[in-house]
This record gives structure tokens, C-alpha cells and sequence, in this order.
């Protein structure tokens, strides 16, 4: 069996220095030192023991995965992000899915612990009662797509104010001034986000809010988009564009125009949300807001396994940016 002792003869260093790079901790490492352990490494097909260099490092190079749904639509890119970033960093990373319920989650987080995962992201999930010190003290905690419960610490989350305020901006520079807008269930940070951003957008562009032209649906239920887009093209002013919170309700928008023989668009501009595949389907195709779940994925990766391994276990957290598909369900209010 080939030994860090035969590398280190090969390139014609310490032990030590050969440990430092296998273990990318370069640090006053010359650049020529380092190729030189790196091919003597590969030549030899030496193959580190990570067993021990776990025991000795008492790291695992192991991250868990908790999340409520694996069905949900946009988390299995999510999780392959997870997944791929860190192999990338000489780590595995086991999923859990807890079905949104409490004693399974908490069964998982007590069998993680005992496997002595180096850290937990919780991806997409609606985390519970738990703290840092419940979980244990010493263990990097991120929360991906999900809210930490410490104040601007540990969570990726997609900028969704930022992001419907520019979905918003894109309708009023097609000149439409009566927007409607279909948000999510109200007690959901995603939905609070969103709606802020419609908001945000009318006043910085003068326009009124108008509470009629607000409801709220549901996620997963298509129908509510339709209701609510029935109610709006009822009112004595319609509005001249749609933008729904996600690309369900917003089909749910498309389905009721056609059945009250609205043109979309050039009767009435639809705007979505989430970009989801079924969204290029569509007819027409939507125009659409694209969550960042890949880049969700390998940043909380990054962030948790930057944690492991410098000791941390509260870090800054971040917003990525989403962004504005355009297709073929709005048009400028000067083409009607």
C-alpha cells in the first residue's frame, strides 16, 4: 500500500508538507511544491485514508440534508447543487426528508448528530423550534431557501423583493399603470417578499396601491389564479397586467382569460413566478421570474462546508438574484 511517507519521497518533501496540500491548506506553500505532491500523488495512485484523517482531523467529511417535500418541484435541483458542490470539497452529503413532521425531523437531527455530520443545511424546510444549542453548540447550521432563525445569519434565500420589483418595473415600462397581483398564502415569507416588491415597484413609479387588485391564492392550486383573475377582469377598471406570485397560479390566470375570451397579451399581460418547466408549455409561453435554486444549493454547500472548516458557526447571510425570463404572455399596452 502506497503511504503519504512514499509521496512525500516521490516529491521530495516533509510528511507534513504532503498532509498540508492533499489537505488544501496551502497556506505559504510554494505553487511548485504543490504540483510537485499533486503528481506525486497521482503517479503513485496514492489514496489517503480518510478514516484516520477523519479520526484525526474529528471531522467526518459528511454534511446532512433536511428538507419537508423531495416532491417539490424545484428542490431536486437544489439538492443535486448540495450534492455536487460538496463532493467537489471531499465531502458527502446525506438527504433527509421529513414529510413535515415534527418527530421525524427531530428523529433525523438526533441520528445526524450521532453520525457526527460536520454540519445540517436545511433546504427548503420549514424549520421548527429548534436552536443552536438544542442541535448542538459547536455544529454549523445553514439554512437554505429557508429563514434562519438567527437574524441575518446562516440562510441563502432568493432576493424575492428585488426580484418582483423588477418583474413589476418590466410591466410599467410596457406602460401598464393597474397591475394585478396574485400573491401566495400571506403567512409565508416568500409571499411577504413578493408582495413587499409589488409594492415597493407602484411607489417608486407614482402609482397607487389598490388593495382590489390584490388577492391571495395558493401555491399549488391553479384554480385560485383563476378565481381571483375572474374577480379582477369583473371590476368596472380590469387591470391591464397580471402578475401572479408563481407559475401555477399564473396558468390558472391564462386558463380564465381564455374562457373570458381575453387575449393574452395583447388584452391582458400574465407574469409569473418560479420558471418552473412548465412555464416554456404554456400559451402563450410565460414570462416568468427564475428562482436561483442551483446557485441556492451550491452557496449554502459553500457557506456550511466554509464553516466546518474554519470553525465558524454563524456567518453572514445572502440573497441571490433571480431573473426575469421573457417570453411571449406580455406586450406593451401601445400594441393593443
Amino acid at each position: 500500500m502506497v503511504t503519504i511517507s512514499d509521496v512525500a519521497k516521490r516529491a521530495k518533501v516533509s510528511r507534513s508538507t504532503v498532509s498540508r496540500v492533499l489537505n488544501n491548506q496551502t497556506h505559504h506553500i510554494r505553487e511548485e511544491t504543490r504540483r510537485a505532491v499533486l503528481k506525486a500523488a497521482e503517479e503513485l495512485d496514492f489514496k489517503p485514508n480518510r478514516v484516520a484523517r477523519s479520526l484525526k482531523m474529528k471531522k467526518t467529511h459528511c454534511i446532512g440534508v433536511i428538507t419537508d417535500d423531495i416532491d417539490t418541484p424545484f428542490l431536486p435541483s437544489m439538492l443535486k447543487a448540495i450534492e455536487q458542490y460538496a463532493f467537489s470539497r471531499g465531502y458527502s452529503a446525506l438527504v433527509c426528508n421529513s414529510g413535515y413532521e415534527f418527530e421525524r425531523q427531530k428523529a433525523y437531527i438526533d441520528m445526524l448528530v450521532a453520525r457526527q455530520v460536520d454540519g445540517i443545511i436545511f433546504a427548503a424546510s420549514f424549520v421548527y423550534s429548534y436552536t443552536q444549542e438544542l442541535i448542538k453548540p459547536d455544529l454549523p447550521i445553514v439554512y437554505a431557501y429557508s429563514m434562519s432563525p438567527y437574524t441575518k445569519k446562516n440562510s441563502v434565500l432568493s432576493d424575492d423583493v428585488r426580484a418582483a420589483q423588477e418583474a413589476v418595473d418590466y410591466l410599467v415600462g410596457l406602460g401598464h399603470r393597474r397591475i394585478g397581483y396574485i400573491n401566495g398564502p400571506e403567512n409565508v415569507i416568500p409571499s411577504q417578499e413578493r408582495r413587499k416588491g409589488y409594492k415597493n415597484a407602484l411607489s417608486q413609479h407614482g402609482i397607487a396601491f389598490d388593495p382590489v387588485l390584490v388577492k391571495n391564492g395558493e401555491w399549488e392550486d391553479p384554480a385560485s389564479g383563476y378565481r381571483a383573475t375572474r374577480e379582477f377582469m369583473a371590476l368596472p377598471e380590469p387591470p391591464t397586467a397580471i402578475f401572479a406570485a408563481n407559475d401555477v397560479m399564473a396558468s390558472g390566470v391564462l386558463e380564465a382569460a381564455s374562457d373570458l375570451k381575453v387575449r393574452v397579451p395583447e388584452d391582458l399581460s400574465v407574469l409569473g413566478y418560479d420558471d418552473r418547466d412548465m412555464a416554456r408549455f404554456l400559451k402563450p409561453a410565460l414570462t416568468t421570474v427564475k428562482l436561483p435554486m442551483t446557485d441556492i444549493g451550491s452557496t449554502a454547500a459553500q457557506m456550511l462546508i466554509d464553516c466546518v472548516e474554519t470553525g465558524q458557526t454563524m456567518i453572514d447571510s445572502t440573497y441571490v438574484p433571480c431573473k426575469l425570463i421573457i417570453r411571449d404572455s406580455c406586450c406593451a399596452v401601445t400594441q393593443r
